[in-house]
């Protein structure tokens, strides 16, 4: 089902592609005064054809392949932001090709303001001809529980997601129709044929709380044999949150998808990766350093490294580095005088430098020497507090899951959830880290990594 999403994603960045040939055309026209000749458009087109590929990648940095931003009040301001930084990387890029001959400077800009204007206007088509009610999967929900109230009300809200819920077949009476005003709620399982060709209905979730009752699970076999697509509840829940509904949280289920989702292969290439990614954020490191240790030194006390015992793969207990952020109001230069705790939004503990040094992810580049080390990873759960494990895993006996796997600098989670400062935002980083360690993959970790780029550029840091 998620293949409706990306294939919408895909027309919207075919036709930012053509946006951005338009406005590289019409430059040379506004440069020339004059339609180019071939000549001028083959010599500078194929470079531009890789300029044009590296702003499809900063569109989807900054967000604007995300569905439910599409009309976004401030789409106007991410294209804004996004034109800024795809000039940027046109600049850099020419100023490295090998082709010293061919010197684009205004055709650049031009193509960039050309391109993105036209790439605002592709988008305004977009919603108004293909938008929410076209290109859509109508499904129809089979059992009601927590999991389907939750997805049944993102549905609701995120409407360019391209799923439509035309029914819910609730036999067990447990869904309120005053929750759901606008969807038919029916209690016959018998009428799942008749609702299902009247409302032309191409898939049917299914909850799979209701295997126990032989005669709907004979009607969802009968379905078997009809073009209506069936899905399981968990499998559904995975593609529209990205994280693992708590309710399937058993032995049996972890052993069957957990330890199916290890990859040798992608396992011992990873160590590679991570020398890599440590070069590089050791470069950033010493140039960021000059700058950032003076400043925490002298605007507050303490240490200007911070070090914190945290739990690694396996339970193992190590010490993680960071530029301090907090003021040091223990003995240990640490923030806390009454044991662990988590930290909040707005924290008055927090630096004036802290909070910046957070809002760029700057705080986490001394990290660089754990990742050599091989104590974290680039990408995997963010590492916690043995304290605050300890008092997690009494509330949630599966927590010590996410120690299968190396912790990471960055992870699905951290793109994904600010401040982990309750109990229920600590399921749902659980439910986002499990997520991640059953569906791990490179295009998972790449897709992470650009997230990531997006939260350090727009400092959304935590």
């Amino acid at each position: 089902m998620k293949y409706m999403y990306r294939f919408k994603q895909l027309i919207l960045a075919s036709g930012d592609l053509i946006a951005f040939f338009s406005g590289f055309l019409l430059s040379l026209i506004t440069r020339s005064v004059a339609l180019p000749s071939v000549a001028q458009v083959t010599s500078n087109m194929t470079l531009f054809f890789f300029v044009f590929l590296f702003w499809i990648v900063a569109n989807y940095i900054n967000g604007l392949y995300d569905l439910k931003l599409i009309r976004d009040a401030g789409l106007y301001k991410r294209i804004i932001q996004t034109s800024i930084f795809s000039l940027a990387v046109g600049v850099i890029f020419f100023y490295i090709t090998p082709n010293r001959y061919i010197t684009p400077k205004t055709i650049l800009i031009l193509s960039v303001i050309f391109g993105y204007m036209f790439a605002y206007v592709w988008r305004v088509i977009y919603n108004a001809v293909i938008g929410e009610k076209t290109l859509q999967t109508n499904i129809m929900f089979l059992g009601y529980s927590a999991e389907t109230a939750e997805l049944l009300n993102i549905l609701r809200k995120e409407t360019n997601l391209g799923y439509h819920v035309v029914a819910l077949i609730d036999p067990e009476h447990l869904a309120k129709t005053s929750d759901h005003p606008n969807i038919k709620i029916i209690d016959d399982i018998n009428q799942i044929d008749t609702i299902a060709q009247t409302y032309h209905v191409t898939t049917i979730v299914t909850s799979p709380h209701l295997e126990m009752y032989e005669e709907i699970t004979k009607k969802i076999y009968s379905l078997l044999f009809s073009t209506v697509s069936i899905i399981d509840l968990t499998s559904f829940y995975e593609t529209l949150t990205g994280r693992i509904p708590p309710t399937t949280f058993s032995e049996g289920w972890f052993i069957k998808n957990i330890r199916s989702s290890e990859h040798i292969v992608y396992d011992k290439l990873r160590r590679l990766t991570d020398i890599i990614a440590a070069i590089a954020l050791g470069v950033v490191l010493l140039i960021t350093s000059p700058i950032i240790i003076p400043l925490i030194h002298y605007t507050s006390q303490g240490p200007v490294i911070f070090r914190q015992k945290r739990i690694g793969k396996n339970g193992y207990i190590f010490w993680i580095y960071k530029f301090r952020t907090m003021y040091a109001l223990a003995a240990d230069g640490s923030a806390e005088t009454q044991g662990a705790q988590f930290a909040e939004k707005d924290d008055e503990r927090i630096t004036k430098i802290g909070k910046l040094l957070r809002k760029t992810r700057l705080d986490e580049i001394p990290q660089v020497w754990n990742l050599l080390k091989g104590d974290v990873t680039l990408i995997g759960p963010r590492p916690e507090r043995p304290e605050i494990v300890q008092k997690l895993e009494a509330h949630m006996p599966y927590y010590a899951l996410r120690h299968m796997v190396k912790p990471g600098i960055t992870g699905w989670a951290a793109v994904h959830q600010h401040y982990t400062d309750t109990l229920e935002t600590s399921l749902q980083k659980l439910q986002y880290d499990l997520y991640y360690i059953k569906n791990k993959s490179w295009l998972l970790d790449l897709s992470i990594i650009l997230k990531t780029i997006n939260v350090v550029l727009r400092g959304m840091g935590q």
